[in-house]
Formats: structure tokens, C-alpha cells, sequence
């Protein structure tokens, strides 16, 4: 399984980096599942693959950082040379998404509404959700490629919750909001360092990667916090557009 990061600020983009998007492919190198579609992504995933060969796409939920360019993926879906390998390409969504309802039906695309509650099947990967701390509805995912047993975990946007420790429990991979330092606190809007350490290292991950973290924000102050308070043993990197990670 490999994870791709096309964008990974939090709140805007700046300098060239845009908001949150990743692609996840399997083992094989023949399935590509896009995670949150933020600005700046319907651009820079074309340094990596053609938005043609997607086969489906998931938002995490509402906010622009994260969604800002999914309308756009329906435009290079339908109007881009060469077709999408498949139609539709599926773009889930949860429930009570505004988007399950202002995405056009398309051949090429179109909304798929999942069930937070129950287990999703994504080409090679089985996947499962839980809903996050944040002032809209949002949900974490977790990736299991059912060939390799390999997971991985995206939190999303969330605040400080104890559920996401048994949901990211020996994740290869874990994705963490880290957007604020320590001396903010916990709140009910994103983590901060010292909550990304906490939950590394009681769900016992293999490794952590730091994202979201706003464009001017004191990133030194916040990863130093991390690696100050996580165990001996796990693997940790700052979050970058053009990085990759493998598992």
C-alpha cells in the first residue's frame, strides 16, 4: 500500500502547498482511492497519475480545506482526455453531506452515499469510520488491504477523542490532525501535538505523520512537541506535498 500527498495544509493553501488530499494505492499499483479533495488538489495530483485513473473518491466532510476541488474532479472526470478507466467514479459521501445532493449524476461521476456505521468495500481495501470531534460532521477512516493485512489510518479533522485510540490500534500508518501546539489545549476543534503523541503511542502505531498544520503556524514549536512526548520506536515525519509513504 502506498499513500501520496497532494496537499496536507491546514485551513489555506500557501506557497505552492495546497489543503488536504491524498491518494492511496494498493499493492499492485492498479487501484487509486483520492481522500479529501482540498484546494489546490484537482492540480497537483497530476504530478503523480493521471486523474483518470481514479477509482473512486471519499471526503471526509464539508469544509473547503478538504472538499474545496471535488466539483472540479467532476469536470477533468468528464471533460479530460483520455476518459476515467471506469464510470462512474464513485465519490462517497457521508449521509448528511451537502454533497450527496449538489454533485451532478454523471456518467463519468457521481455521489455514492456510505453508511458510517458499516464496513465499505473499496477495491482491494475494506474500510471502516468513526466519527471525529469537529464543528461539522466529520469522520476518520480507517484502510485495510485485505491481501497484505496492512492499515491505515486518516483522522481527519477532530479534536481530542479516546475513541480513536482502539480505532487506529497497530495502524502501519497513521495520518493525524495536527494543527495546533500545546498551549492551546484540548478543544473540540483539532489536536494538538501532545494529543497526536498520546494517541501514537496508546494505539501503538508504527508510524505517525503530522498534517494539516496551518501555513503559518509555528511548525518547529509543534513537531518538537510531538517528539517530545512520543515513545521510543515509532516512526514520525512532518507531512509534505510531494511525499509518499509505504507500508
Amino acid at each position: 500500500m502506498k499513500i501520496y500527498c497532494i496537499g496536507c495544509a491546514g485551513g489555506y493553501p500557501m506557497d505552492g502547498q495546497g489543503t488536504t488530499s491524498f491518494v492511496v494505492t494498493d499493492s499492485t499499483g492498479n487501484y487509486h482511492l483520492l481522500i479529501d479533495a482540498g484546494s489546490g488538489s484537482a492540480i497537483n495530483i497530476e504530478k503523480y497519475m493521471d486523474v483518470s485513473e481514479l477509482d473512486a473518491i471519499w471526503l471526509s466532510h464539508d469544509h473547503p480545506d478538504h472538499a474545496a476541488d471535488i466539483g472540479i474532479y467532476q469536470h477533468l472526470l468528464k471533460l479530460k482526455k483520455p476518459a476515467p478507466k471506469q464510470t462512474p467514479v464513485p465519490i462517497y459521501v457521508h449521509p448528511n453531506s451537502v454533497y450527496k445532493d449538489w454533485l451532478v449524476d454523471e456518467k463519468e461521476s457521481k455521489a455514492v452515499v456510505y453508511q458510517p456505521d458499516a464496513h465499505l468495500d473499496l477495491g482491494p481495501f475494506r474500510a471502516r469510520f468513526i466519527k471525529t470531534t469537529h464543528p461539522v460532521e466529520c469522520y476518520a477512516i480507517r484502510l485495510t488491504e485485505r491481501e497484505t493485512g496492512k492499515s491505515f489510518v486518516f483522522t481527519a479533522d477532530s479534536g481530542w477523542q479516546d475513541s480513536l485510540v482502539e480505532f487506529s490500534e497497530n495502524a502501519d500508518l497513521l495520518i493525524a490532525d495536527t494543527n495546533f501546539s500545546n498551549e492551546l489545549g484540548q478543544n473540540p476543534i483539532h489536536m494538538t501535538a501532545k494529543d497526536v503523541a498520546t494517541l501514537a503511542n496508546e494505539a501503538n502505531v508504527k508510524t505517525i505523520v503530522a498534517s494539516h498544520i496551518p501555513p503559518q503556524a509555528e511548525v518547529g514549536i509543534i513537531l518538537g512537541q510531538v517528539t517530545e512526548a512520543l515513545n521510543d520506536g515509532i516512526e514520525f515525519y512532518e507531512c509534505r506535498p510531494t511525499a509518499s509513504y509505504t507500508i
